[in-house]
Formats: C-alpha cells, structure tokens, sequence
C-alpha cells in the first residue's frame, strides 16, 4: 500500500518536472526563433531590402493625397484592388483617376507600417491607413494588410485586405 504522503510526494515531483521539462521546451522554441529571425535578416536580398523601401516610399507619399506624388510609384500595368470584394482597377491611367477620386474628401492620411516582409518581388504589409477629413471632424482608420508585386522598381499589383477587428 502507498502512504498517502508518498502519492501526494509522486504527484508533486511529476508536476516539478513536468513544468521543468516544459519550461526547457519553450526556451529551446524561443532560442530557435530567435536564431531563425537572425537567419531571415542575414538572408534578406538586396533587391528584398529595395523593395520593402520602394513601399515604405509610397506609404510616406500617401500623406499628400496627391495622385501625381503617387505616380512614379505605380507600374503602367498596375492591377489594384481596395478591398477584397471590390473589382479591381487595371493601368495606371485608371489608378489615378480612381486616386484622385478617392483623396478627394481628405485633407491629408497616414500610412503607418506595423509589420513588412519581402521576399523576392513581393512585399506584405500590416498598416493602419487614417485619412483626415477637409475641414476636421474625426478621422476614418483602416486596417489593413497590403499585398504588393513589384517589377523593375514599380508596383504591378497592389491589394488591400482589411484586418477583422
């Protein structure tokens, strides 16, 4: 027969070395992840790092709202969709006039990148887009994740996705 205390004893050093063993794991998990994030900057291409930039660019010029300051950004071809559910809006000439359009209610936007990844010519982002309307009032804020194909320094094709809230 087992004395209570023994099982009780048993329990407890199971328990000890269950959270020892876990404890272990997780620190092992965080050290590969943290070797894997050093890896991924060390891999990142040139033309990756170009890339993320020529993004960060446009959001920057986005806060002008002037589709002219958007225009060396943007590919002849460009394939661009606001939201997923939306057609899309193909060439440049239609991008923008769809812009100025757009922009037309606004006195300025923020572009504000939380997260960028590139890999080859294709640049993902977390954002929170706010535009200020003319004559105040309160902001309208979207967040969204960009999808953006880049060809020889131009964006080809540009998709927004909004982020459930």
């Amino acid at each position: 027969m087992i004395h209570p205390d023994s099982a009780t004893t048993r329990r407890s050093l199971l328990a000890a070395g269950s959270v020892a063993a876990f404890s272990s794991l997780l620190s092992s998990v965080h050290a590969d992840a943290e070797d894997e994030k050093k890896e991924n900057v060390a891999d990142t291409t040139a033309l990756e790092t170009e890339n993320k930039e020529l993004i960060a660019g446009l959001c920057e010029e986005i806060a002008h709202l002037d589709a002219e300051k958007i225009a060396p950004f943007i590919g002849d071809d460009i394939v661009f969709q606001l939201i997923d559910n939306q057609p899309p809006i193909k060439g440049r000439k239609a991008f923008l006039a769809g812009g100025k359009q757009f922009f037309a209610p606004f006195e300025r936007a923020e572009f504000i990148i939380r997260r960028s990844y590139a890999i080859g010519n294709l640049v993902i982002n977390l954002r929170d887009d706010h535009f200020y309307p003319k004559g105040g009032g309160d902001r309208t804020t979207f967040s969204v994740t960009g999808f953006f194909v880049i060809k020889e320094h131009k964006i080809v094709e540009w998709r927004d996705y909004a982020v459930p809230s």
